[in-house]
């Protein structure tokens, strides 16, 4: 039993993680203040006791940002490569956090496992409930159409882009599996299906392909992990429904149609596939010339910038990044910095697979194969969570000192 004061601490550090995992619900100049929270909390966790502090963890964890931060040193843009160190300082809080949190509370923090993907589970529910019909009472039965601009600029505080929403989306969707398996009562399970029913809903109103592809291909794991012929075919019916769904769905068709004929932007037309395909052919001509420390977090941007002014009008116009975060690291960081991230996402993978903590396995191969067409870790609704998930759950799968202080359950199964 922990004592009066071990039990505050606790508490302390428990309310933090509830209001992490609420986190979409609160608006972007409160965030911060629920990190610090977080991170204050561990600190006092700490107090009383030997201090503890997981070097090997946190230089792994936060190699990716350290190299960003040196890379300043040949960066001529500082303005710029200041603000990114900025956005995605997410990148070395959150390591830092859990290369301290402790170690008594890992068997307790497991204990609310359940509770805290639930709380993130319906906060994105209630968040795309409360913003679609608080607008549908504005825009009436066109909200369909208006639904991913208006999350994007009408919302103050609240705004969010379509891809990062639809990430949230996938992730709650993933969050919800573990749910499913784990309640008992047939009514619960019944209610969690209906809320997956309207995510899923929503996830087509934003018109994302990317998510869909990947929450399909994730959906397919989960059910191979199950060892069971049932949950598979249930897996295999809900993607063949949303393909149908989707083959029907006039806007969709069109959107997955695109990746048929991909071309130029310039000769091939604007659509989402041909702005990618010219912006990655013209990134790796760029990652060639510099290929082992790239140009600098401060500079990437400008390189490209100058290569879309030579090869295309319409790139420059919109001041497209990259978007593959792994071919933003090589613009930044080059070969050096692209192995050190791709060195964290495998340690973490191994211990997750070592000690079965498939939800951890799940969120890296999701978030791995969402930063393949799109920078979410250079903004702070997609570095947030991805730097605070990875964190939180790998803590529980480190290493086997860390791995004692978990109920032997089989890791997050039970």
């Amino acid at each position: 039993m922990i004592k009066a004061s071990e039990d505050l601490k606790f508490k302390l550090i428990n309310l933090g993680l509830i209001l992490m995992f609420a986190l979409p619900l609160f608006p972007t100049n409160v965030k911060p203040y629920i990190i610090v929270f977080v991170g204050v909390s561990v600190l006092i966790g700490n107090i009383g006791t030997s201090f503890y502090f997981d070097i090997k963890k946190f230089l792994i964890n936060s190699s990716i940002y350290l190299l960003m931060v040196l890379s300043l040193v040949y960066s001529q843009n500082m303005e710029y490569g200041l603000g990114k160190l900025e956005t995605m300082a997410s990148l070395v809080i959150f390591p830092l956090i859990f290369a301290l949190f402790p170690r008594r509370y890992l068997e307790d923090v497991s204990k609310n496992f359940y509770k805290y993907i639930t709380v993130y589970f319906f906060a994105v529910v209630l968040f795309n409930l409360v913003s679609f019909f608080y607008h549908s009472l504005h825009y009436g039965k066109t909200i369909f159409i208006h639904y991913p601009t208006v999350n994007r600029i009408a919302q103050g505080p609240y705004n969010i882009h379509p891809i990062y929403l639809s990430i949230h989306i996938c992730v709650a969707l993933l969050f919800s599996f573990f749910i499913l398996r784990r309640l008992k009562s047939n009514y619960k399970r019944a209610a969690i299906i209906v809320l997956d029913i309207l995510l899923i809903i929503f996830l087509f109103i934003l018109l994302k392909k990317g998510p869909v592809i990947v929450l399909a291909f994730v959906s397919l794991i989960f059910a191979l992990f199950q060892r069971n012929k049932k949950v598979l075919y249930i897996a295999l019916l809900v993607i063949i429904l949303n393909v149908v769904a989707i083959l029907s769905i006039p806007e969709y068709r069109s959107k997955f149609a695109e990746l048929i004929k991909i071309e130029h932007v310039d000769s091939g037309g604007t659509t989402s596939s041909n702005i990618r395909y010219t912006i990655y052919s013209i990134a790796i001509k760029k990652m060639i010339e510099s290929p082992i420390i790239g140009y600098g977090i401060g500079d990437n941007k400008d390189v490209l910038l100058e290569e879309y002014k030579k090869e295309s009008q319409i790139l420059f116009n919109e001041k497209y990044n990259s978007h593959n975060q792994y071919i933003s690291f090589m613009l930044a960081t080059g070969i050096v910095g692209l192995l050190a991230f791709l060195f964290f996402i495998s340690y973490n993978l191994v211990y997750a697979i070592r000690y079965n903590n498939q939800i951890l396995i799940l969120l890296i191969l999701l978030y791995g194969l969402m930063m393949s067409f799109e920078n979410i870790l250079e903004r702070e609704d997609g570095v947030i969570y991805f730097g605070f998930f990875i964190g939180f759950f790998a803590l529980l799968s480190y290493n086997e000192q860390l791995n004692k202080d978990i109920p032997k359950s089989k890791n997050l199964e039970n």
